[in-house]
């Protein structure tokens, strides 16, 4: 057991000598506002973050047939967006980290109102695409909410806060698709996008009207070549990704885009080596707490995206598969509701957890819950009940988890970097979310019922859903057993979010 309880994220970069001191902003500074209400207009700002990506899967289908446009055509709508996403959130975090993040908050969500606006009064699909890479751009907007959280905050309080933000974000996607299952049926579908703008607006205003400045900004420049190699291999690698299970592993653009991720990321990591100023210090991101804590989150981010891609259509799938209950999106929505409400539940549970003992038991005991919720729906996927109990069991984990994995990064990187590595962490529960989304694709497509007279395709058969369940199973069983490696950080001990804290 180490005896040395210097923080590590206090240990200076070898460049660090070389860099200008932490200056205190001249902004004008209004009277602070207390944490509880700081924490609302955060949580709020990511409840719009989740409402804007819920609102727009549910309705592909009818976006197709609105549009005129093919299957793999439509898939941008959420590629684009999810491409936007991983490239703007490290960035963003890091002009956060350096400009002050009160003003990266405002940017993001600011592009996130102005891609809504847009995408509600097109009818145009190469509009509806730019519109949503524009949303995505608000990417940055969580982990820089958790950053402020950190700076701001006493550090008895930063465990339940960020513990709330993940439940806000869980709240506001159930929110998202309740509203879809209500609006896709009844209304034109530009509503859902004029509701995600009337969200951001509102957190637009809150944040405007209580986030506190940044006290202290750090002068520095932002490192354009790692931007622009790091944006690079990341748009290769989930195009590659997101195109493989619709036009064939083997195609040119899965390979050249398999490659060029290869080929871009090599110089990253070069490139990040040797910059006095990267946009991501690998050094810190490589610490094997904020690695592990990554590494957990992709397979974590795995089972958040999948069983949003398997729970909804099982549902709704009509009884003559042989599997489904045939409910309309807005039941299938309201099945899934207690997912949210274990989320929720889990806020003040992972709060107390990671003040006494650290956030180890929790970035273990959520996965390992969500594992068993996969597991034991297996043999029930014939009982509609079994759907909402896996979903508050496995909502309870995902709360456990998401409030761990940024109090273990905050826990180990410099206060100047918090918002770029929970961007990074961010970013690769979105690759984990994009492979896991194109194997279970892939596995859908696959494992098929015999195609009905006259249907274009094939329906996925009730034993690919079961692999596909004992996938996230296993998948959530990886990722508690890689948190297990994560060392031990001591509890929260009262001061401020940034002191340092024993890691053993």
């Amino acid at each position: 057991m180490s005896t040395d309880t210097t923080h590590p994220a206090d240990a200076p970069h070898p460049a660090a000598t070389t860099a200008s001191p932490v200056t205190s902003s001249t902004d004008a500074e209004p009277a602070r506002r207390g944490p509880t209400l700081i924490l609302t207009a955060l949580a709020f700002a990511a409840t719009s973050i989740a409402v804007m990506q819920t609102v727009v899967t549910p309705i592909l289908p009818k976006l197709q047939g609105r549009l005129g446009v093919s299957s793999s055509a439509i898939a941008w709508v959420l590629t684009g967006n999810l491409l936007a996403a991983a490239v703007a959130t490290p960035l963003i975090g890091r002009l956060g980290d350096l400009r002050g993040k009160k003003r990266y908050l405002l940017v993001s969500l600011g592009a996130v109102l102005a891609g809504s606006v847009l995408a509600a009064l097109t009818t145009s699909f190469t509009m509806l695409v730019a519109a949503r890479v524009l949303q995505g751009l608000g990417g940055g907007v969580v982990p820089l909410a958790l950053s402020v959280v950190r700076d701001e905050f006493p550090r008895h309080r930063t465990a339940g806060s960020i513990a709330v933000i993940g439940a806000t974000i869980s709240v506001g996607s159930t929110f998202g698709s309740v509203m879809t299952g209500l609006i896709a049926d009844r209304a034109d579908y530009h509503l859902l996008f004029w509701l995600s703008a009337a969200v951001s607006a509102v957190s637009i205003a809150l944040v405007w009207a209580i986030v506190p400045d940044s006290v202290r900004r750090r002068p520095g420049r932002v490192d354009l070549v790692g931007a622009l190699t790091l944006s690079g291999w990341l748009a290769a690698l989930l195009v590659a990704v997101s195109q493989g299970s619709k036009v064939g592993w083997g195609a040119p653009v899965v390979g050249g885009g398999f490659a060029l991720a290869a080929a871009l990321f090599a110089v990253w990591v070069w490139w990040a080596l040797r910059c006095p100023e990267p946009l991501v210090d690998l050094r810190v991101m490589t610490r094997r707490p904020v690695l592990l804590a990554g590494l957990s989150g992709m397979l974590t981010g795995m089972a958040m995206y999948g069983s949003g891609l398997l729970f909804a259509p099982f549902l709704q799938a009509p009884a003559t598969r042989g599997y489904g209950f045939g409910t309309t999106v807005l039941a299938a929505s309201l099945y899934m509701l207690p997912g949210a409400l274990g989320n929720l539940a889990a806020a003040p549970v992972a709060g107390r957890m990671i003040n006494r003992y650290g956030p180890k038991p929790a970035l273990v005991g959520g996965p390992a819950l969500s594992a068993v919720s996969f597991a034991a729906l297996l043999p029930l996927t014939g009982h509609i009940w079994a759907f909402s109990a896996v979903f508050t069991v496995f909502g309870f984990g995902l709360g456990l988890a998401f409030a761990a994995m940024p109090a273990t990064v905050n826990a180990n990187v410099p206060s100047g970097m918090t918002g770029v590595a929970n961007g990074m962490n961010a970013v690769m529960r979105t690759i984990g979310g994009a492979v896991g989304a194109a194997v279970l694709g892939a596995v859908l497509t696959a494992v098929t019922l015999p195609a009905a007279p006259g249907a274009t395709r094939a329906a996925p058969s009730l034993t690919a859903y079961q692999i596909c369940f004992g996938m996230l199973a296993l998948g959530c069983l990886v990722s508690a057993v890689i948190a297990l490696a994560v060392p031990t950080a001591g509890p929260a001990a009262p001061g401020k979010a940034g002191a340092p804290r024993a890691a053993r």
